[in-house]
């Protein structure tokens, strides 16, 4: 027998064998800081998903490049099911954007699947009193300079402005700030016309009355945001700017193992209270969610789709 068909067979059998038993933790791998919405996502289902597991789970932050770091950290690590990556659609742009890293997200990772959708809201100043999508684009296409806000270059939030762009021919200049706080504030002051801002940064200021809030760039409105439509009810479907969790194992692990883990978190996401706390925190679980299978194609589209927007744009990383 050959070492990789024995390294093989050892995963199986561990597989096997409870995880708690041999009190082998499991780790989930979060690009982002704690706190934020991808570190959410992934709390929120931690204790459904040790128990569909039966070993505990451990949410490790490893916050960088938009989620670069993270991933390394996971295509180094063993292919044995105890490593797993979460991965938003910032690590499919960043197939395009992060010239230097060390990976590819559809060659050197292994999908398990996509079990959330995250929601950016746009949301535009008080200064420009619209109260539809095309009324703001004629009054951005009639203005002679507009500026749109975002947490980053290659954030969501800067991806989805320059999709805008394309679809809807205004012209607009991108302001990128350091995170979404001072990039809502200036939404607010009115030193940018508008964003697509992270849901939960902008949920203050819109119930406050600070903002306005135009559409939801998820595929069904938000509970927190009831009377706000999504694009595709505007007409805009074409504006393809979805955002997700998903979460991807070392190249070489296990199907069995992959099989394994997508029935925990498949569980674990389907859990009434996991679903109703992730949309008070302005995410949905997906209904139905993508396995292994699926989640890979899923990929590998999304990825063409990023680099297809940042080179129609001509987007740079700083």
């Amino acid at each position: 027998m050959t070492s990789r068909w024995l390294a093989t067979l050892s995963a199986a059998l561990a597989l096997a064998i409870p995880l708690a038993a041999a009190q082998t933790p499991v780790r989930i791998i979060v690009g982002g800081p704690p706190g934020g919405n991808t570190d959410i996502a992934a709390r929120l289902a931690s204790e459904k998903l040790a128990q569909a597991l039966g070993a505990p789970v451990v949410i490790e932050n490893r916050p960088g490049a938009g989620g670069v770091v993270a991933a390394e950290f996971v295509k180094n690590a063993k292919p044995d099911g105890t490593v797993i990556g979460l991965v938003t659609a910032s690590n499919a742009a960043n197939e395009t954007l992060a010239t230097g890293k060390s990976y590819s997200l559809v060659a050197d990772l292994d999908p398990v699947g996509l079990y959330a959708w995250l929601a950016n809201v746009l949301i535009v100043t008080p200064a420009i009193p619209v109260k539809s999508m095309n009324e703001l684009v004629s009054v951005l296409k009639a203005r002679p300079k507009n500026d749109y806000a975002s947490g980053g270059v290659g954030s969501p939030g800067h991806l989805s402005g320059e999709t805008f762009k394309l679809r809807t021919g205004v012209a607009m200049s991108h302001v990128p700030y350091k995170g979404a706080p001072p990039a809502v504030l200036s939404v607010v002051t009115g030193e940018t016309a508008l964003m697509f801002a992270t849901a939960s940064a902008a949920l203050p200021q819109i119930k406050g009355g600070k903002v306005q809030a135009l559409a939801v760039t998820s595929q069904s409105r938000l509970a927190e945001l009831p009377d706000v439509p999504t694009l595709a009810e505007l007409g805009m479907g074409a504006i393809d700017v979805l955002d997700w969790v998903g979460f991807v194992v070392p190249k070489g692990t296990p199907a069995e193992v992959r099989q394994k883990l997508n029935q925990a978190f498949t569980t674990a996401y389907a859990d009434p209270q996991v679903r109703q706390k992730l949309q008070q925190n302005t995410m949905l679980a997906a209904d139905p969610p993508l396995g292994p299978e699926a989640f890979g194609a899923f990929l590998a589209k999304d990825v063409a789709k990023w680099q297809k927007t940042i080179r129609e744009a001509n987007i740079k990383a700083e």
